[in-house]
């Protein structure tokens, strides 16, 4: 099983349209191949602070994902909103 958490600022004013776009996100995402959950919330005490939380059942599914035709016609999307991108962390879990 393979955690994915990522954590990005989004530029003041953009809150919004990155909320909208993230719901995109988790619809679509929730549909690839071997995805357990993927969710995205605000960091509770952070401005502008979201965190990514994804489970993955192989490292081989998280690549389709991210090599997925929405993933690469979105993310740059997300990307030109955040104060610097993503900081994405990948869990090989026990």
């Amino acid at each position: 099983m393979i955690g994915v958490y990522a954590t990005c600022q989004v530029k003041q004013g953009f809150e919004a349209k990155f909320e909208n776009l993230v719901k995109q996100f988790i619809s679509e995402s929730r549909t690839h191949a071997g995805c357990q959950s993927y969710d995205c919330g605000v960091v509770s005490g952070k401005e502008r602070h979201y965190c990514f939380i994804e489970r993955w059942t192989s490292q081989e599914d998280l690549d389709a994902h991210l090599n997925s035709l929405f993933f690469q016609q979105n993310a740059p999307k997300l990307e030109e909103i955040l104060e610097n991108g993503l900081d994405i962390n990948i869990v090989n879990l026990i």
